[in-house]
Formats: structure tokens, C-alpha cells, sequence
């Protein structure tokens, strides 16, 4: 067996921080703890046979390992895209430079594009629900800057599925009631129990007591009954967070046609408030209408969910010559015609436009084959110039 010398140096910052993978890194050090050395030391002598460094070089290959040979063997340079690589001194004789401490390069946590180190995120179950008043207005509420997802946007009140929450309506009308106030039961709430919404959601917040046993300490049900499918969205795989989001849309009694509350419980129970900067710092009523000028005029930030369904309900809501029930009868008959309930949208790139700022976002194979979201987005994730457009059309920007 030859002697060799075998050195173990950081691979240097200046060369690119391209260390993004374990597993090459990994091999490197079983294959140098294989040889008899110590792979945190930086220098060690070994008994490493020309067999044992032939096979690290072509195991150092497999995974693009640069390799340099000298002397009698022939001169082989691979460039590595993991950050380690082997140069021969002599002709048994090599050092592995191994990304120890080399600084990662950052992905951006909301990228649509580039996959964040580390497995997969796999989406976690929550819902979300489309609220329509009494002149079917939508609820919005705007998220704080400091929430992990969706900051500083104007979304539909929703959020995680908890353990307790025995379905996914449940948790879209408990996620509305901590977020805005707005309470979906039946019977619906009393007029003074209303004045202890503050407080409950407070305790909700802090996990002092459940929403279902809030519920049945006032002899209320969460009116799961009421709320329809209204397509679900998942997050794609370039996350870092990622939901499976199953969003409903919800009706509060409607208005006459002189605009007056048809029941006693169209009272401040239906003026939503925002939770005191714990989620959201604002929660207001809407039209599609509204909302959508407010977008252009880039007073509000929408994430192509919460486009895409909008300009899905103002087709209806916006349509003056029908009153508000015969706007409600539309739009479930539309759900049942479309099936809207079983699209799975999940957002991929499909290419980019033609002057290559923007990317064009389809829907996935359950989803709207004819739209696409056509974005770009900011270097906090923030989406920017977003349209949601005819196929055809996205084809020609």
C-alpha cells in the first residue's frame, strides 16, 4: 500500500458559495474516514492506496466532483456544483476541500422559482373563507407586517387547521371569528353576547379556551352547513411555507331592496374588527368593484388567490340589474355548474413574457386550464404588476 498525504481544507468563500447539497459533502468525509483520516483536521498523513484514490475520484465524479490528476495519470477537470473537489499532488496523494464553512446562498422563502435548500415543505392543512354581507360586499382583512405569511396583503380571514378543529369549515369560521369578529352559527349570536366578542377572541387567541368550547358555553354551533366549496390552492413546492388551503364562500342575511337588514341580527355582530395587531390591522367590507380599483391604483396587495376568486364574484356582484339574492342565486348556480369545489389550483411557472419581467403562472391540472396569473415578485415575495388573464392572451404578452 503507497503512502500518501491526504489534506482536509474549508473550501475557500472566495471560490462561490455553490455548497447547497449534504450528501456530496457527506461522501466526501465517509470516503476520507474510508482512508483512515480525519476529515475535521486539516492535515493528516495516511495509508491510501492508489485503488482507494482512484475510487474517490470517480465517486467524487458521479456527483460532479472536480478531479485533477498529475504525474503519470492524465490531467481530468470536472467543475463542482456542490463545493468540494480533488487535486492529486502526486500521484496518490489529493486534497478534498469540503464546504464547512462556507456561507449558504439565500432563497428567497416565497419564490416561485428556485426550490429552498432541504426536503420539500409539505403543506399544512387550513382554510379560508369569502364572507359576502348584506349587499354582498367581500371581507377583507389586512394582514400585520410581522405574520410569517401573506404581511402587509389584503387576504380572506383564514389560517391553519388546528387539532381541534374537527373540520375544515369549522376552522374557517373560527379563523374569521379571532381575525375580524364576524361570527357564522346558529343560532346566531344574541345581541348581548356580542359585546363579549373582544374578550373571547382574546382568550381564543391566547389558547385559554377553544373555540368549540366557547361555542357550547353559549349554546351555540359553528354553521359549518351554510358555507360552500369554493376551490382550494396549494402552495407551490419553491416555498418555504407551504398550505393546502381549502377556501369557502359564506353569505351574512341579505338586505331588501330599500337596502335595510332583512333580520334583527344584521347589528354591530356584522361589523368586522380587526384583532389588535395580533394577525390583522384592518378588516373591512369591500366590493369586487372596489377592491379591484384598489389593486391598480396599488393602495391594496392581493396574492392571485384572492384576485383570481374577486374577479370570479364580480361578474355577479357587480351586475346592477339583479338584487342581491337573485346576485346569491347566480353565483350557486355558477359553483354548481363549474364544480368549482373540486378545483385544485397549484400555481407553476410556465414560462415568462416576452420582455422577460414578469412570470406566467398556471394552474395546475386541476385547475383553471383557461387563466393564468401573469406576476412578478418583490424581493420580500410580494407579488407586483399581477393580472389574471385569458390563456391565449398570457401566450402573447
Amino acid at each position: 500500500m503507497d503512502r500518501a498525504q491526504l489534506q482536509v481544507v474549508p473550501w475557500p468563500a472566495a471560490s462561490g458559495v455553490v455548497a447547497r447539497l449534504g450528501a456530496p459533502t457527506n461522501l466526501a468525509s465517509n470516503l476520507c474516514r474510508g482512508a483512515g483520516c480525519n476529515p475535521l483536521h486539516s492535515t493528516v498523513d495516511s495509508d491510501f492506496s492508489g485503488a482507494s484514490a482512484a475510487l474517490l475520484s470517480r465517486s467524487l465524479s458521479t456527483y460532479n466532483g472536480a478531479v485533477v490528476g498529475t504525474g503519470a495519470a492524465s490531467l481530468l477537470r470536472r467543475r463542482s456544483t456542490f463545493g468540494f473537489d480533488v487535486h492529486a499532488r502526486s500521484r496518490y496523494t489529493g486534497r478534498i476541500g469540503i464546504p464547512m464553512a462556507a456561507k449558504k446562498e439565500a432563497v428567497n422563502p416565497h419564490s416561485y422559482t428556485t426550490l429552498q435548500p432541504g426536503p420539500i415543505a409539505v403543506p399544512r392543512p387550513s382554510a379560508s373563507l369569502v364572507l359576502l354581507d348584506a349587499q354582498n360586499r367581500i371581507l377583507l382583512t389586512h394582514r400585520t407586517s410581522s405574520v410569517g405569511s401573506f404581511a402587509n396583503a389584503h387576504v380572506f380571514p383564514g389560517g391553519n387547521q388546528d387539532a381541534d378543529d374537527p373540520s375544515p369549515e369549522f376552522c374557517a369560521i373560527r379563523e374569521t371569528f379571532e381575525e375580524t369578529g364576524m361570527l357564522l352559527t346558529t343560532p346566531p349570536a344574541a345581541a348581548a353576547l356580542t359585546a363579549t366578542f373582544t374578550e373571547a377572541r382574546r382568550q381564543i387567541h391566547a389558547r385559554k379556551v377553544t373555540f368549540g368550547e366557547w361555542l357550547a358555553r353559549n349554546d351555540l354551533a359553528a354553521d359549518t352547513g351554510g358555507l360552500l366549496p369554493f376551490t382550494t390552492w396549494v402552495t407551490p413546492p419553491t416555498m418555504k411555507k407551504r398550505y393546502e388551503t381549502r377556501m369557502f364562500l359564506g353569505f351574512l342575511p341579505a338586505s331588501d331592496s330599500d337596502g335595510n337588514s332583512a333580520t334583527a341580527t344584521e347589528t354591530s355582530a356584522h361589523l368586522p374588527t380587526a384583532d389588535g395587531g395580533v394577525e390583522t390591522v384592518s378588516a373591512t367590507f369591500m366590493t369586487a368593484t372596489e377592491i379591484l380599483a384598489a389593486m391598480k391604483a396599488k393602495t391594496i396587495i392581493l396574492f392571485p388567490p384572492q384576485l383570481y376568486l374577486v374577479m370570479k364574484l364580480a361578474r355577479f356582484t357587480s351586475d346592477g340589474r339583479l338584487t342581491v339574492m337573485q346576485q346569491r342565486e347566480a353565483i350557486r348556480d355558477w359553483l354548481k355548474a363549474e364544480g368549482m369545489g373540486a378545483w385544485v389550483f397549484a400555481p407553476r411557472q410556465e414560462g415568462m413574457t416576452k420582455d422577460g419581467k414578469r412570470l406566467i403562472l398556471g394552474y395546475g391540472p386541476r385547475g383553471d386550464h383557461g387563466s393564468k396569473s401573469v406576476l412578478r415578485f418583490g424581493p420580500t415575495g410580494m407579488p407586483e404588476d399581477l393580472e389574471i388573464v385569458p390563456a391565449d392572451i398570457a401566450s402573447r404578452l
